[in-house]
């Protein structure tokens, strides 16, 4: 379904993330479930409104300087039996070094392909 209009694979790992909603005071410290260059799903106790802007700061591995990127909440969905949501970011300003960073540190990571 997601997978085959995304342009770019995702992969399950669970990253810290911190999520800073734009126009908001307050940051979700939270991790991802998958992770690719074009974006991620991450979990979120916080409702994050559809088409809203956020900004991502991505802890990395291994004592890597994180990535911080521009991102757009595509879709949210409350977790059956919980309090939490998932949301699915894509990213809207990742520069091409952060892409080759990020990339590397995938390619590096033990996870298996993302499903939906």
């Amino acid at each position: 379904m997601a997978d085959e209009r995304r342009a770019h694979p995702r992969l399950r790992v669970y990253y810290p993330v911190r999520l800073y909603p734009w126009r908001s005071t307050r940051m979700v410290e939270t991790l991802t479930k998958d992770l690719g260059i074009g974006g991620c799903r991450s979990l979120s106790a916080t409702v994050l409104p559809v088409d809203s802007e956020v900004r991502v700061e991505l802890m990395l591995p291994q004592g890597r300087e994180p990535i911080v990127a521009k991102g757009r909440t595509v879709w949210f969905r409350a977790i059956p039996e919980s309090e939490q949501f998932d949301v699915g970011i894509i990213f809207s300003d990742l520069s091409n070094g952060d892409k080759r960073r990020l990339s590397a540190c995938l390619q590096d990571s033990p996870a298996s392909p993302a499903t939906v």
